[in-house]
């Protein structure tokens, strides 16, 4: 019945815009053009249709990444985007906007690889600690400042979170309605997410004052297929690393980067890059005193170090 009227609505307007029409065009190039016009609306149309069957369906891993971010469904309460995300295992991809669900990253094996090669090296650096010395993983644990935050959509999940025992529970400026502490360092992937995105999340949401202290976003840039002679993808991977101490601030307050690494094989220019090419030839630094800011001791003095062709190969071999 749709598709009925729907021809004969676009008939009508086919041939009304010809009579009403003074150029000198022939009937084919008005049909070519309305036949154009048609499939761009039955497309856009049948594009709606197919998002509200990913939120239905739970089913989003599909979507051409070029498409994000990606508004998946309007006016939805905050309770059934808890629910549908634990449903869809799409907590660290969608974003709660408002009554609006944004798809703002894809689940993929690079994404994933990347974020736990990471946290096995974080967690390994406290690995010979008295057990309440030691820092949590709290994975992609939900943070916010009050509940009416969550309401209005304004909480946010990272890749990885990491908490140190030692801070105090329940916390004077918690991250989340049962009192937990805000996590002292959070770990970002984009893969698929541009880095316009991660960036605002990262210096509007968790570098706002008491919340986290250092953020390391990891960019994993889009690959193209493309090896070198020896075997070697040839693509783009960025770390950043933000502190909320030291990063200088822009005119409109918003944090800088202290640290800008390049750890792929090729630049900004896609020009081969040698810089991380073996082990310990390109390391991040997180300082202790940033792991345990707000505790009332420091069990290490060292900085943890991670290796960034570690994660690098990692990432590599689940492309």
């Amino acid at each position: 019945m749709f598709t009925a009227e729907f021809e004969t609505f676009a008939a009508v307007s086919s041939q009304s815009s010809r009579r009403s029409s003074v150029t000198s065009l022939s009937d084919k190039d008005y049909q070519d053009a309305d036949e154009l016009a048609l499939k761009e609306c039955i497309e856009i149309i049948d594009a709606n249709v197919e998002e509200k069957k990913w939120w239905r369906d739970g089913d989003y891993k599909i979507i051409d990444e070029n498409r994000l971010p990606l508004i998946l469904v309007e006016d939805v309460s905050y309770e059934e985007f808890e629910k549908k995300c634990e449903r869809a295992n799409a907590s660290k991809f969608w974003e709660y906007r408002d009554g609006t669900v944004v798809i703002i990253e894809l689940p993929n094996r690079d994404h994933e690889s990347a974020h736990g090669e990471f946290t096995e090296q974080f967690l390994s650096a406290f690995a010979n600690l008295p057990r309440g010395d030691k820092v949590k993983c709290v994975g992609s644990t939900t943070c916010s400042a009050t509940s009416e935050c969550r309401i209005r959509g304004n909480s946010k999940q990272s890749d990885a979170s990491f908490v140190p025992k030692l801070l105090p529970n329940p916390a004077q400026n918690p991250c989340d309605t049962e009192g937990n502490p805000w996590p002292t360092i959070i770990v970002e992937v984009a893969n698929s997410q541009s880095l316009a995105s991660i960036i605002q999340k990262t210096t509007q949401f968790w570098l706002a004052p008491n919340r986290v202290e250092d953020v390391i976003v990891l960019k994993l840039w889009k690959w193209n297929s493309i090896w070198d002679q020896n075997g070697t993808p040839l693509r783009r991977l960025t770390c950043y690393k933000f502190c909320y101490k030291r990063s200088p601030q822009n005119a409109r307050g918003n944090h800088l980067p202290i640290q800008t690494i390049e750890f792929g094989t090729i630049d900004k220019r896609s020009q081969p890059y040698n810089g991380c090419s073996a082990p310990g030839t390109c390391t991040l630094n997180i300082s202790s005193r940033c792991i345990y800011r707000g505790c009332p001791r420091q069990p290490i003095t060292n900085n943890v170090v991670i290796d960034l062709y570690n994660i690098q190969q990692e990432i590599f071999d689940n492309m």
